[in-house]
């Protein structure tokens, strides 16, 4: 009997945006990209910040009020996933590292689309588009993650184009 697997892009009905970006929330995030799709929560995903009670604090006052900010695990939002738990309301969802985006297309989780809003420096970054640097690492995980299914691109306010993955890769 042929089986066929489900991948994330299939329940994630609620996901309206999914943004790396390792500022995570900002005033940026908050005034623009909020504004476009009217979150009613913000999930982080991200292992190490969830045992950091301190920063999720941090987070959850960052966000306006009446929008709910939950930190995860990335298995606590593959689970959600696979719960159908990602189908109410307006999610935007924030990722802190290209690592995390590639461990969870590892998990079979395939986000139809990816934002880039900002990598950080680091060692032999390059400028990709004004305001975002990639390392050589990040890149690589990036072609994974593209080649895997998962449209990619750069944009760092909803006034600039999309820069597509393709175009710079």
């Amino acid at each position: 009997m042929l089986q066929i697997k489900l991948v994330g892009v299939n329940k994630m009905e609620a996901v309206k945006l999914v943004r790396l970006d390792y500022r995570l929330i900002h005033g940026q995030v908050i005034t623009k990209w909020n504004n476009k799709v009217q979150a009613t929560e913000i999930i982080i995903i991200d292992d190490t910040l969830t045992k950091d009670s301190f920063m999720m604090d941090l987070y959850t006052m960052a966000a306006p009020p009446g929008i709910k900010v939950s930190v995860v695990t990335e298995d606590e939002f593959v689970e959600r996933n696979i719960n159908n738990k990602l189908n109410n309301g307006n999610i935007l969802v924030l990722l802190k590292s290209v690592k995390t985006l590639k461990n969870l297309v590892d998990k079979d989780l395939i986000f139809k689309e990816v934002q880039i809003g900002g990598l950080g420096g680091g060692k032999n970054s390059k400028q990709v588009v004004t305001g975002i640097t990639i390392t050589p690492e990040d890149l690589e995980l990036l072609k994974y993650v593209f080649e895997r299914g998962v449209d990619i691109y750069f944009q760092v306010t909803p006034e600039e184009n999309r820069v597509h993955f393709n175009k710079i890769s």
